[in-house]
């Protein structure tokens, strides 16, 4: 299973969608795909800017499907 660290470092994204699907992702991992949906539509329409509809439902059902116990952690000293 995935870290999720790639859906918050999308190299198509600029900061402003990395940072709103982080927050979305922090918060709202493995929600069902329409919470996620509406929740990054809402952060997007926040910073202003728009993804892709297909990529939008891509990376919905991503987080939907994500586990939140491998959220980003610190690297152990």
């Amino acid at each position: 299973m995935s870290d999720n660290n790639d859906l918050r470092n999308d190299d198509q994204a600029d900061e402003a969608i990395q940072a709103v699907v982080g927050r979305v992702l922090s918060w709202r991992a493995g929600a069902p795909a329409e919470t996620v949906m509406a929740e990054l539509q809402a952060g997007l329409r926040q910073v202003g800017t728009d993804m892709p509809a297909e990529r939008l439902a891509r990376t919905a059902d991503r987080i939907s499907h994500a586990d939140p116990a491998q959220q980003e952690q610190p690297p152990s000293p």
